[in-house]
């Protein structure tokens, strides 16, 4: 009888902890597969379980930068505008840190590429007022005017863009 009852807490002590474990865990748990097919070139299979930890956690921001990513790889901007939005808000935009960066960034791309210039334009724009020295924010700006139409304003800070970048390189 103390056997059983000593292999049934043993049993609770080992099976617990997974049976208790926290939504966060479960959701980076999740988050890693997805990341590791993502690598491999299984895009829609990552999207799987970048969705699967988002419902394990809903504030967990990696995976909407994921979605993002992912979504714009597959050339479907309006989902990847969608999570993107998630994680940044106009207001985050007077104030970025550095993940905020990096999501001005990529959206800033996925307006550009769904013909979105004017969009493209206030983020690359927002970008080089957080990065004044961000060479390639400047030229993302330029293209992003040209490609609205405004020809000379375009290529004024695609041409700075290459001074900046040269001067960065003596």
């Amino acid at each position: 009888m103390i056997r059983i009852l000593c292999l049934l807490f043993l049993a609770a002590v080992l099976i617990m902890p997974a049976a208790v474990a926290h939504p966060r865990d479960k959701a980076r748990l999740l988050y890693k597969e997805g990341l590791a097919l993502k690598r491999s070139g299984k895009l829609t299979a990552a999207l799987k379980y970048f969705h699967a930890a988002i419902r394990q956690d809903d504030g967990f921001a990696p995976a909407y930068l994921e979605l993002g990513q992912v979504y714009a790889l597959l050339e479907n901007y309006r989902q990847s505008i969608y999570y993107y939005r998630k994680l940044i808000n106009e207001d985050n935009l007077l104030s970025a840190g550095p993940e905020d960066l990096q999501v001005i960034y990529h959206l800033g791309h996925v307006y550009y590429y769904e013909g979105n210039y004017k969009a493209a334009a206030a983020l690359w724009s927002r970008l080089l007022d957080l990065q004044p020295q961000n060479g390639f924010a400047m030229f993302m700006l330029g293209k992003s005017y040209i490609a609205a139409g405004e020809q000379a304003k375009g290529e004024k800070l695609c041409d700075e863009s290459l001074r900046l970048e040269v001067g960065s390189k003596k």
